[in-house]
């Protein structure tokens, strides 16, 4: 038998739970399973108890008494981690489910173990992309800034794609959208940015504290995309500047501000009874060196920017009204198109009034801070990226990045997560003979669930263009429909994002258009592009609002990117490029998926599920991409059941036929 330890992390300790011995404990680990070939799985157990002894109440802080104060929060789960004779098997995190009672008094908890793959969702909190800061990337707006990012610029992370949200651009027409004319030029703010996507990763890493390792996240065919920038029907410039309150002149001992990290801790006030009562009373001053201008005052709760109101600006004192959502950590936000110094001053008070001696109440200041500026601050003319982003929810869009380039993703530290592409990752795990300790007495042998089709898809795109080539075609452009000599289902695996047909208008000028087949723009899904490098062509003009350039070198984008003379493209399946009218083969279904689906599928496929004893140097250092051998036959490992108490390990395997 071994010994199982169970850690739980209370207060940054970390406490041993007290087992029953009878206790049977299963962890399932799974990454890439054949039930659900697009989802990335992680360890889970099932559901089990734990005694209620005096350890155990302490640790749970006797959560079964509602009535007590500052309990545990079941709502959250907690950082634990399992040990095997003292060996660490595994991270993850520990939610309370419940707690059983008996004759008045508690006899046991039921907690679940989950991976760190869960905790990674938890991490990311339902927040969305523009509640991420992305400030490192915010830019200088101007019509030759935005040129400039037209024009060559490979080390760019923020460059501006010729995709019009406002005009179908024509070539040699002659006609009212003619760019080979310098009066109908392109102008600088018919355009939107995008942000590189191995910058929008570094932007979640960043902010959640959590740090993303993997070759391919510095591979070309990852840093050579693009996520473009479009949340409105026009471009909003938008600037932002975080106020810094320093310096606290005047607060009690019962402050809740915070100096050095410039936040407000609130924390609501006991609710009111019949002789008891509280107010609030609580302000931003603010006074800026210009009038008249307009500037919007927000918080950010918790990392989530939450809108306060839209204002002008005056050179006299106005005082903001703020009200608090919830308890949490706040910092106060001004963001303006304009460039403005102002002063600012932030004040909050905290008044008890007691009625209990009857007669005029008793008045108590419990709380009474008085923030300033140690110096003006300036408002940001530079573009804020954060403001720019698509909105799609994190957990959302690093899971369809995982699925477009069919990557998994796993960690054992539940702060640094690896990100290797599918392949890869199988090749750089060990080979293991297994054969000596699994039980020969029985073995189940399952033929693999096949589909008939795997349907590649993103999003439903109205782009004029797209819905041409649907009706031309009788498929979305970028998507696949890959057949197998099989019966069975359909499956599809679908990407949150949406893709654009470019359109070559003359001499490798290559454009897009987000508009409907009416002409009217529209907001699209989040659009992933590829940098394709510069072209040269004949040229056409651009309007920085200074002079109308002929341009005869740009940064081309599409759905295509070129590297060390090989072309890779963002479709699934093989296109025409329409920049150089070849046929590119290295779509994401030949390049990430198709060896990997072939090993599935063959007719030699088989699905084996067997037992077996591992020792505990094997069972405390076997990895999911690692592939095993019995009876010199060699798996991949689908996903293992291992009983923490005896060592007993299900295995559901799959015959990997791999060469390497």
């Amino acid at each position: 038998m071994l010994t199982v330890g169970i850690y739980i992390s209370i207060d940054g300790i970390a406490k041993r739970i007290e087992l029953f011995n009878d206790e049977k404990i299963s962890v399932t680990s799974s990454i890439q399973n054949i039930a659900d070939i697009s989802k990335i799985y992680t360890d889970f157990s099932q559901s089990f108890t734990v005694a209620a002894t005096k350890n155990n109440n302490a640790i749970f802080s006797h959560w079964y008494d509602n009535s007590l104060v500052d309990g545990y929060d079941a709502r959250r789960r907690k950082n634990a981690y399992i040990e095997l004779d003292t060996i660490p098997f595994r991270n993850g995190k520990i939610q309370l489910e419940s707690a059983s009672m008996k004759n008045g008094k508690p006899e046991n908890y039921t907690i679940t173990f989950f991976g760190n793959l869960v905790s990674l969702k938890d991490v990311f909190r339902g927040l969305s992309l523009r509640d991420v800061d992305y400030s490192e990337f915010d830019f200088s707006y101007s019509g030759a800034v935005v040129k400039a990012k037209v024009e060559a610029q490979t080390a760019d992370h923020v460059k501006f794609p010729l995709i019009s949200s406002l005009r179908p651009w024509t070539f040699g027409d002659a006609g009212i959208d003619d760019i080979s004319v310098s009066t109908k030029a392109i102008n600088y703010k018919e355009l939107f940015p995008a942000l590189r996507l191995s910058k929008v990763f570094k932007g979640i890493s960043d902010f959640y504290d959590v740090t993303f390792e993997g070759d391919f996240l510095t591979d070309p065919r990852f840093t050579n995309a693009f996520l473009w920038l479009k949340n409105g029907d026009g471009f909003n410039p938008e600037g932002s500047s975080v106020i810094v309150f320093d310096e606290v002149v005047q607060t009690t001992t019962l402050s809740n501000y915070i100096l050095g990290t410039n936040k407000f801790n609130y924390v609501a006030p006991p609710s009111d009874t019949m002789d008891i009562t509280t107010t609030i009373f609580s302000f931003i001053r603010l006074s800026f060196s210009t009038a008249g201008l307009p500037f919007n005052l927000s918080y950010i709760k918790d990392g989530v920017t939450i809108n306060i109101g839209d204002y002008t600006s005056t050179t006299t004192v106005q005082s903001i009204l703020l009200e608090f959502p919830g308890n949490g950590l706040y910092q106060f936000k001004i963001t303006s198109p304009d460039v403005m110094t102002y002063d600012a001053e932030f004040e909050y008070i905290l008044t008890e009034y007691d009625y209990t001696g009857g007669g005029l109440p008793v008045v108590t200041e419990l709380d009474n801070i008085l923030a300033t500026q140690s110096a003006s601050g300036v408002t940001s003319a530079d573009v804020s990226v954060q403001l720019q982003m698509p909105d799609i929810k994190v957990e959302d869009f690093f899971s369809g990045i995982l699925k477009m380039f069919n990557l998994t993703c796993y960690s054992l530290d539940g702060t640094t997560y690896n990100i290797r592409q599918i392949e890869s990752w199988y090749n750089s795990g060990d080979i293991v003979d297994l054969t000596q300790y699994i039980f020969k007495e029985s073995a189940t042998i399952d033929r693999v669930k096949s589909y008939k089709r795997v349907n590649f898809e993103y999003q439903k795109s109205e782009n004029l263009i797209s819905v041409a080539y649907l009706s031309a075609n009788g498929l979305e452009y970028g998507n696949l429909a890959q057949d197998f000599d099989a019966d069975g289902e359909e499956y599809s695996v679908n990407l949150p994002f949406e893709t654009l047909l470019f359109s070559n208008l003359n001499d490798r000028l290559q454009v897009a258009y987000v508009l409907k087949t009416d002409l009217k723009p529209y907001i699209p899904k989040p659009i992933i592009v590829y940098d394709y490098g510069t072209a040269q062509t004949a040229g056409f003009y651009f309007d920085d609002s200074t002079t109308d350039t002929l341009l005869t070198n740009y940064n081309a984008f599409g759905s295509e990117t070129l590297i060390s003379g090989s072309t890779y493209s963002i479709n699934f399946g093989i296109e025409q490029s329409s920049l150089t009218n070849d046929l590119i083969n290295n779509g994401l279904y030949l390049n990430y998926y198709q060896n990997y689906l072939a090993n599935i599928f063959t007719s030699k496929a088989r699905q084996i599920k067997i037992k077996g004893k591992l020792p505990l140097s094997i069972l405390t250092s076997l990895q999911l991409n690692d592939r095993v051998i019995i009876q010199g036959k060699r798996y991949l490992i689908n996903s293992f059941t291992t009983d923490l108490t005896t060592g007993e390990v299900d295995f559901d395997l799959l015959n990997d036929f791999r060469t390497l």
